[in-house]
């Protein structure tokens, strides 16, 4: 047990040595395959064992501070409580016997029980128990001093690469998911210990980058060169440094990136090289992986959203600009190819499926419980081929519609009740983390230059002109599906692209439209062209058309202007999409 005892300034910092080293511990040991409970370990004991050892001790200390507070002797304290009493070898004994006739779920939870008593009575020290040694001295003892002298255990049934990473991953996905449920535009926002949540995503991915280069150093030299690291503080202030300014979906990447590289890294070991310098590396990627994550865990979680209103506003924030983002790509482009591999309109069709799976999923969830796990390489594939077969605007209403139904199950929810985080670990990667997952896929699809925008006009321009063509000029006369004529739409398309070419010439942007103004000035388009022939209708839309051209031409290179960016597509090609059904054009 440890006798050296560090000054403790607050209830919160003790309750976060608790908590910190626990997780890292427990989290650890329940990654653990089943069938090593039962083998010996280094200390003579079983890992079953070991655990009801952990749990006995952590569960005498509500009884031992009664004792300090009551000044009755802890022998009497223990006895009372039903604990059996004795000396540390008959107590270990009997905690080690108790273990071996309980199954591995039921020592588990009789050392979480044991442990959430411990923190309740940590809650209700008081400001001068704080600074008494003997109380601060039994929480260490049994808990954050204590399960340190039980790493080397840890690192014995720890056998190989395998079991190494399914302990990292058991550890990463909630934290990952923490992180993703926070979302984007929170990561600027200050942590309890005053830098931002993107600079913690940072300090994270830059910690597990530089432990996959120290792996790979010491795998390669064969366990000969094991570097230390000794610039912790100037590492970490670099760190934030160069983080500042930086999109925050960036330095996720980031995250993503160096995660994958360290677990690549746990890969390459041999169990020799595991265990090999007393497991230097079973020490190394615990500091940087699972125990790290536990390091910030209350730090990351104080964030989580955890009431339906909260969770609506991370859903509604992340759709939003992902919702825009896919109008303004539009419907032609949607067959196109994503730099994932798989076509636009396969993407939204993933998306859709995983938030129309969340109104049968959620009920469990929020009872505590995880419905069959999907195969989720199946699924996609599945979306991917079907998604071949739909049409463009199909799959945009379906994605709307599974939205909206995601949204309706959490507005459902009792407003003054928390959401558990097995719940909202399934809106994460189903719902709103999807949106900021995928957004970049479709923001590098998205026109930025005049050269891609005219290249994306002319794209949709053509199948539209053609099927103005197919009708001859005898046909414009011929109702829509609509209700107005051939006649009337071409009206209609000439008078916004003329109004485009206006704003963009005269730099004078029409703002604040609404279904009124729109329909006004829709019904003043055709109004005005009455008593055109079909014929000069044609030469118009032809005229109107190029004189756009020759107005993006003049933009000239570089970026396009957002104001034109955010108006034109929209009075251009994504408007002639919109007709492509009353044209016989298929999407």
């Amino acid at each position: 047990m440890s006798t050296t005892i560090p000054a403790i300034s607050s209830r919160g910092e003790l309750l976060g040595k608790i908590s910190q080293s626990h997780r890292s511990m427990r989290e650890a040991i329940g990654a653990l395959p089943a069938d090593r409970w039962d083998e010996k370990l280094p200390a003579g004991w079983t890992l079953k064992e070991m655990v009801g050892h952990l749990a006995h001790w952590e569960s005498t200390v509500p009884a031992l501070v009664d004792s300090l507070r009551t000044g009755t002797p802890q022998e009497v304290a223990l006895l009372v409580a039903d604990d059996g009493g004795g000396d540390v070898d008959e107590q270990n004994a009997r905690a080690a016997a108790e273990a071996r006739r309980l199954s591995r779920d039921e020592v588990l939870r009789r050392w979480d029980d044991a442990h959430a008593e411990l923190l309740e009575v940590a809650r209700t020290l008081s400001d001068v128990e704080l600074q008494e040694v003997s109380f601060i001295q039994k929480f260490e003892s049994e808990s954050y001093g204590h399960y340190p002298n039980h790493y080397a255990d840890l690192a014995a049934v720890i056998k190989d690469k395998d079991d190494l990473v399914a302990v990292v991953q058991t550890a990463w996905i909630p934290f990952r998911l923490a992180i993703g449920a926070i979302g984007l535009p929170s990561l600027e926002e200050t942590t309890s210990t005053g830098w931002t949540y993107k600079d913690l995503v940072a300090h994270a991915a830059a910690w597990e980058d530089r432990t996959a280069s120290r792996l790979a150093t010491f795998r390669e030299s064969g366990a000969e060169s094991h570097p230390s690291v000794d610039d912790t503080d100037e590492f970490n202030a670099a760190v934030v440094e160069r983080t500042r300014g930086r999109d925050a979906r960036e330095v996720i990447r980031e995250l993503d990136a160096a995660h994958a590289r360290i677990v690549e890294e746990i890969k390459g070991l041999t169990p020799e090289l595991i265990h090999k310098n007393d497991a230097w590396a079973i020490a190394v990627v615990a500091g940087n992986t699972y125990g790290h994550y536990a390091e910030h865990f209350d730090e990351v979680f104080a964030a989580v959203p955890t009431r339906p209103a909260e969770l609506l506003g991370k859903m509604r924030e992340a759709w939003r600009p992902f919702r825009r983002a896919v109008n303004r790509l539009g419907l032609t482009a949607l067959s196109e190819t994503t730099p994932s591999g798989w076509t636009y309109k396969g993407m939204l069709g993933h998306l859709a499926n995983w938030m129309e799976q969340i109104p049968a999923e959620l009920p469990a969830r929020l009872d505590g419980r995880r419905g069959p796990i999907p195969d989720f390489d199946a699924e996609n594939a599945r979306e991917a081929e079907a998604s071949k077969s739909r049409s463009a605007h199909d799959v945009v209403t379906r994605l709307a519609e599974a939205y909206k139904r995601a949204v309706d199950e959490v507005t459902a929810l009792p407003a003054d009740g928390d959401v558990n985080f097995l719940a909202v670990r399934l809106l994460v990667p189903y719902a709103y983390g999807q949106f900021a997952e995928h957004q970049a896929e479709i923001d590098v699809a998205l026109p930025r230059t005049a050269a891609d925008v005219i290249a994306r006009t002319e794209k949709v321009w053509k199948p539209f002109r053609a099927a103005i063509r197919e009708r001859g000029r005898a046909g414009l006369g011929e109702p829509t599906t609509s209700g107005w004529t051939y006649k009337d739409l071409v009206a209609h398309v000439v008078g916004w692209m003329d109004q485009t070419v206006r704003e963009m010439q005269t730099k004078e942007f029409s703002t604040g439209w609404t279904a009124t103004t729109i329909q006004e000035f829709n019904d003043r388009s055709v109004r005005t062209h009455e008593l055109v022939g079909p014929e000069a209708m044609i030469d118009e839309l032809d005229t109107v058309y190029r004189r756009l051209l020759a107005t993006l031409r003049a933009l000239g290179d570089g970026e396009v202007d957002e104001k034109i960016a955010g108006s034109m597509p929209y009075y251009t090609y994504l408007h002639w999409e919109e007709h492509f059904a009353e044209l016989g054009i298929p999407l």
